[in-house]
Order: structure tokens, then C-alpha cells, then sequence
């Protein structure tokens, strides 16, 4: 089993490949991974991952929850900008996409560049009492997401799904 910041790094290695965001642009699949970024990704982020971080009492606590917050900022900056590609499609305003999308692609891979240099190395330092159901926690999301939706989206396998999150 893996931890969950092991997972959501594993989600970002998948978003940084994704035909979606990097290839030809097909809207239905920019419907579903923004459905995916918002109701799972980002969930996962910002219900499970960043209050367990917070709750650790670092020596720079106050610029850390700095951090948490403009990381969370960027997370709806990143979605207002995927609803306003998804809305220029549906307007038939293709030189509107064809500035924005490697724009969206751009700010959201250095946006998981960030989390994975300034938060997510201080997850081993955290109780392992309080990691425990982190990973469960987060397959009830994406049970409420989709499991075949989220594996389809990032690319995974029922056994890669069964080893990640150590389900039998």
C-alpha cells in the first residue's frame, strides 16, 4: 500500500502525460479530467492531505499554512480556467483555446511541481496513527467520483488501484 501523498504524485506524474492537456484537445475528455481534477484530485488535496499536514506543529507552521493556502488558491484558479476552456469550446472560440490550454497545462503542472517540492516531503515526518485511513478516506472520494472513471483517467489497472490503495 501506498501513502497518500505517493498516490497524488503518481496523479501527477499521470496529468504531466496526458494526452487531454499535452495532445490534440478532444472536449469530452476535458470535461471528464476537469470533472476528475475537481471532484476527486482536488478533494483528495484539500479534505484529506493539507488539514493532516496543517496539524503538525512545524517551526515555520505559520509560512507553511501561507503555502496550503495559495496552493488551494491555484486550485481554483486552475478549475475557473478549465471551465472557461470547456466554456470557449462550447462557443466555438478556438483561438481563445488555442492561447489557454498549454496556459491551463503550464500553470497546473507548476502547480503540482510546488506541492510536491514545499509539501509533500513533510508527509513522512507526520504520526502514523494520523496517516492510517488517509488512503482509505481517499477511495471513498473516488468511489463517490467514479472508480472506473478515475482509473480510466489516470491510467490505472485494477491490480495498480489494489496495490496502491491495499485493497484486497
Amino acid at each position: 500500500m501506498a501513502s497518500l501523498v505517493e498516490i497524488l504524485t503518481v496523479e501527477h506524474m499521470s496529468i504531466r502525460t496526458m494526452e487531454v492537456i499535452r495532445g490534440s484537445f478532444d472536449y469530452d475528455s476535458f470535461v471528464a479530467f476537469r470533472s476528475y481534477l475537481k471532484e476527486c484530485h482536488i478533494e483528495i488535496e484539500e479534505k484529506i492531505c493539507f488539514p493532516i499536514l496543517e496539524t503538525f506543529q512545524f517551526p515555520d507552521a505559520k509560512a507553511f499554512s501561507s503555502k496550503v493556502e495559495r496552493i488551494k488558491a491555484d486550485h481554483k484558479l486552475i478549475d475557473t480556467l478549465a471551465v472557461n476552456i470547456i466554456r470557449w469550446t462550447e462557443d466555438g472560440k478556438t483561438e481563445m483555446l488555442e492561447t489557454r490550454l498549454p496556459l491551463f497545462y503550464k500553470l497546473l503542472t507548476e502547480h503540482n511541481t510546488k506541492e510536491e517540492n514545499d509539501l509533500f516531503p513533510r508527509w513522512d515526518l507526520m504520526d502514523s496513527e494520523m496517516l492510517k485511513s488517509s488512503s482509505s478516506d481517499a477511495m471513498s472520494i473516488i468511489d463517490s467520483f467514479g472508480r472506473k472513471e478515475y482509473m480510466k483517467i489516470i491510467g490505472f489497472n485494477e491490480s495498480s488501484l489494489s496495490y496502491f490503495f491495499g485493497i484486497e
